[in-house]
């Protein structure tokens, strides 16, 4: 693996964080190891030196001697130094129980349980014994013979007092001289953890000058020199395995580019002079076939400008250059295509029109024919309403049934004619509906190829380029009066089938009419021999008479329905024969050439 720069880096960083943390830890250590010797410390020992050096301490039983004995002497105070003296002794039990769980020095803790507090607890125990209950009793003879007692054990606990403070001052003084010696050698420690982080920042600083600094600084004057187009010297460091090397290596892809561009640009330089050489030989070629375009442009320009004004005459008849007649062949085309078109659409809308006008003559016709059957179908009503009342007349007047029957037999007779007439007028609607459809399918077509030839108009409009937008936009105009014709077309086709569905409509109930009036017709015949039957099937009679007269006002209704819609059968051929007019008004606009419409010569550009 390649020791890197960066690699370097995190070594060196590494490293001097281990020193560092090494010193701290160094000094941390001593500081816990030695902390028992700071300022505060050494106030804390002076306090309690100076209680000590006041006070008596609790283990050692001076204060309890001397309190006995002026007691002995004095036994007006015996009640004061008890109380004194049971306090001392609650102090040195105390303190007795505390050293007993200390962790001292093996050497001093023994002595300290086995002279110290052992002698110290014979002296209370002749205390207990002797002194406090001679004092209690105030008996001065005991308490004076008890004191020599208590001064024996006094004097050996002071002699094991004195011989542990000796002791204790030399072990003190002992650990005193080895905290001082732990001291400078953990200082000397620290110092040299510190000289060592110091020196090793050093060393690395110098390496990371000798291995990144210095070769950075070459690699600067370096591309510096390739910035100046010196590229005659190869690039250093190239050989490293490290950033600069990485560095090296794409220097020198950048001045082997540099390199290569360099021959690059002596070659378009050659290349380029050849170019110059061949644009201008091409210049002159360019010129003449500039002149010739021009010429081309001019021509076809006047022509789109004649078209545009809705002159179709104009033709090119003079020859352009090779590269440009198909061109003039393709425009004179159009022109042919457009002016026959046009002459086209001008003798069909004249068709159109004159066809419309049939049609209204023959939807008026349709609408008076429709008018008279309504007519006649109010007297059929009225007749079959007279019967009605003469039915219900028959059942209130049997005697006078033979008169009325004649009557009923002519009212039948005459009704019977009617629906004959009827049926033949419905046969008659019913024929000029099939010849009104097939002028709407002429009507239709006509629309058809009047759109077909305006969308052949606007297709060559459209390749005319900018100057054919004039006769595109009449071309569409054109065209929307052809899909304006075919829809109307379309309407009158489909008033004409639902003309035709309720016409059928009516035949059949005229049939239906006609078959009950034959009916009657046949029982007024049998009336004569059935009069004794008349009361009974007088009310009979009457249901079927009002059937019948529902009947023939549904019949009225359509009838009526019919002869609104060839109403609107006329409207729609006005409108139709308004919109061709307008188409031929359109269409006259163009002017149209002799070969097209007969009545126009040619013009040339």
């Amino acid at each position: 693996m390649a020791f890197t720069i960066a690699r370097s880096l995190v070594a060196f960083g590494v490293a001097v964080s281990a020193g560092l943390f090494m010193s701290i830890g160094l000094q941390q250590s001593a500081l816990e190891r030695l902390k028992v010797n700071g300022p505060v410390y050494e106030q804390v020992v002076y306090g309690k030196d100076l209680i000590a050096d006041i006070l008596p301490p609790q283990l050692f039983v001076v204060e309890s001697y001397m309190l006995s004995f002026e007691a002995s002497k004095f036994p007006e105070l015996t009640e004061i130094n008890l109380a004194k003296i049971a306090n001392l002794k609650a102090a040195y039990d105390d303190r007795r129980a505390y050293w007993k769980t200390t962790r001292l020095p093996q050497a001093l803790k023994d002595e300290l349980e086995n002279d110290v507090i052992a002698k110290g607890d014979a002296f209370w125990g002749v205390m207990n014994r002797e002194i406090i209950p001679a004092l209690n009793a105030r008996d001065e003879d005991k308490a004076h013979g008890a004191i020599e007692q208590l001064r024996v054990a006094f004097h050996s606990h002071q002699d094991a007092v004195e011989k542990l403070v000796a002791n204790s001052d030399a072990f003190l003084k002992g650990e005193e001289r080895n905290a001082a010696s732990e001291i400078v050698t953990w200082t000397v420690y620290a110092g040299a953890a510190g000289f060592g982080s110091f020196g090793l920042l050093l060393v690395g600083l110098y390496l990371l000058r000798r291995r990144a600094i210095v070769p950075l600084d070459g690699m600067k004057a370096y591309m510096g020199n390739l910035a100046e187009g010196d590229f005659s010297t190869d690039v250093p460091y190239a050989n490293r395995s490290d950033e600069i090397g990485a560095m090296s290596k794409a220097v020198a892809v950048f001045r082997r580019n540099a390199l290569e561009r360099q021959d690059a640009q002596k070659r378009e330089t050659a290349l380029r002079d050849a170019e110059f050489e061949r644009e201008r030989s091409q210049l002159a070629e360019r010129a003449v076939e500039e002149q010739i375009r021009e010429t081309v442009i001019d021509r076809l320009t006047y022509g789109l400008e004649q078209l545009s004004t809705g002159n179709l005459d104009c033709r090119i008849n003079t020859p352009f250059a090779a590269a440009y007649e198909t061109l003039r062949a393709k425009f004179n085309g159009s022109m042919d295509a457009l002016c026959a078109s046009m002459a086209e659409i001008a003798q069909t809308s004249k068709q159109v029109g004159s066809s419309s006008v049939g049609i209204t003559d023959a939807a008026d016709s349709l609408a008076s024919r429709t008018e008279q059957q309504a007519a006649m179908l109010e007297e059929a009503t009225a007749a079959l309403d007279e019967m009605n009342i003469k039915a219900k007349d028959a059942s209130d007047h049997a005697g006078r049934a033979t008169g009325m029957m004649a009557e009923t037999r002519t009212s039948a007779e005459h009704s019977a004619a009617v629906v004959r007439e009827a049926i033949a007028a419905m046969e008659r609607i019913e024929g000029s509906s099939s010849q009104i459809g097939d002028i709407v399918n002429v009507i239709d077509e006509i629309a058809f190829q009047t759109n077909l030839l305006a969308l052949n108009a606007g297709v060559e409009a459209a390749r005319a380029g900018e100057a054919g937008k004039g006769f595109a936009v009449v071309a569409q105009e054109v065209r929307e009066l052809a899909m304006r014709s075919a829809n109307a077309a379309k309407e009158i086709r489909s008033l004409i089938s639902t003309s035709s569905a309720q016409v059928s409509t009516g035949v059949e109930l005229v049939n239906r009419t006609g078959k009950a009036l034959l009916e009657i017709e046949g029982q007024v015949e049998q009336v004569a021999g059935l009069i004794a039957r008349i009361v009974s099937v007088s009310s009979e009679q009457a249901v079927a008479i009002s059937e019948i007269n529902a009947s023939v006002n549904a019949l009225d209704q359509v009838t009526q329905r019919n002869a609104a819609m060839a109403v609107e059968t006329a409207s729609a051929c006005r409108a139709l024969g308004s919109q061709t007019q307008t188409l031929e008004g359109v269409v006259n606009r163009f002017q149209i050439d002799a070969t097209a419409s007969g009545s126009r010569p040619q013009k040339a550009a």
